[in-house]
């Protein structure tokens, strides 16, 4: 290449560059498909102001472009509460569809009362990142949405109205890390066990409030990578599950009033990391299990509101890292191990409602009970 057909290159490189300055980053498809999905929408508390057709779509509220392409890369329009006065509402226009490479929606605490989630946001398939949690959504989940085959965060819950039948279209999401499908109503689906052990990367899993009555054995545990995992307030009517305990990256474990009965497994656990372990308001008549003791960095154990009978072990003062410790309300018996006054770092226990002797308290003076 001749010396002044490189000087050639580089000046349309700089002209091209110049123009873009001048117009700004914002693709004129993309800014017209955002301008119709602002159309759609009822905005009471202006939060769309800056969404005209005389600025540059990447400096508009809620917005985030690529700073080198100027493709719409991120869609901010969730709010920290629902309120009608406030909250987003309407309907939501496929013009989305245009923004070819956005991989983060957010329409979080929004009031889109009465419609369901739009099927073509299965189509979006550069998301990484769904929020659609609290927005007033009601009737069928999509089963399209397990077309989102890049999605790591999905957080669908606290949407009153909003249920699926199954969950076999789960298993499409391949790279779902986070779950939210708090107060979904999942009454009928009975797969959703073998649905969510197929996801292998997740790392979050909250399903309470979703009317679960199914809670089955697994042969082989695949969602390994649990970290959090709360099915808490859902209505089982069985025994405790035992592949909770073989969930290895487990920190914290949430099985609250979901009905489950019979007595507590002596598990072994698979994991160490466990800090959270909530199984209060069932029906659960055992002793405390030993192994419990044994889990090194438990900070928080609630077993309240169950039947757990006897005496408490001596070997609770191995919970060194325990803060607050529920009791109350079991058949417990007896005096409080000594070694509990050196349990440094507890706040706060509750024992009411049990058949502690008195003097078992004595040793306790300084905590909140």
């Amino acid at each position: 290449m001749s010396a002044n057909h490189v000087e050639c290159f580089f000046l349309v490189l700089f002209l091209s560059f110049a123009n873009r300055d001048t117009q700004g980053l914002c693709i004129e498809g993309e800014k017209k498909a955002l301008l119709s999905f602002k159309q759609d929408l009822i905005d009471p508390s202006n939060k769309l102001s800056s969404w005209v057709a005389e600025k540059d779509c990447c400096e508009w509220d809620g917005i985030v472009c690529d700073s080198i392409t100027g493709h719409v890369m991120e869609l901010h329009l969730g709010s920290t509460t629902q309120d009608p006065l406030s909250s987003l509402s309407g309907k939501i226009n496929p013009s989305l569809l245009g923004l070819k490479h956005l991989s983060y929606l957010n329409l979080s605490n929004s009031c889109f009362v009465g419609i369901q989630v739009p099927s073509f946001l299965g189509s979006l398939v550069s998301l990484r990142y769904l929020e659609l949690t609290e927005a007033g959504f009601s009737g069928l989940i999509p089963p399209q949405l397990g077309n989102l085959s890049n999605l790591a965060h999905l957080g669908i819950g606290d949407n009153i109205g909003l249920y699926a039948k199954n969950l076999s279209w789960i298993s499409g999401l391949h790279s779902l890390e986070y779950l939210d499908m708090s107060h979904v109503n999942l009454s009928e689906a009975s797969d959703w066990l073998s649905a969510m052990n197929k996801l292998t990367s997740l790392s979050e899993l909250h399903l309470s409030y979703c009317g679960l009555k199914r809670i089955y054995p697994l042969s082989y545990v695949n969602f390994t990578s649990l970290s959090v995992l709360d099915i808490s307030s859902n209505n089982f009517h069985s025994f405790l599950p035992i592949w909770v305990s073989n969930l290895s990256s487990l920190v914290s474990l949430d099985l609250s009033q979901s009905y489950f009965e019979g007595p507590f497994p002596n598990f072994s656990w698979s994991t160490t990391s466990l800090r959270s372990l909530d199984v209060s308001d069932n029906n659960l008549n055992s002793t405390i299990p030993s192994s419990l003791y044994g889990l090194p960095n438990l900070e928080n154990l609630n077993l309240r509101m169950n039947n757990f009978r006897g005496v408490i072990s001596s070997a609770i003062e191995n919970l060194t890292f325990i803060v607050t410790l529920d009791l109350a309300y079991n058949a417990l018996e007896g005096k409080l191990p000594a070694g509990m006054r050196n349990l440094c770092n507890m706040e706060q226990i509750s024992l009411a409602g049990n058949k502690l002797v008195s003097e078992a308290f004595d040793s306790l003076s300084g905590l909140h009970f």
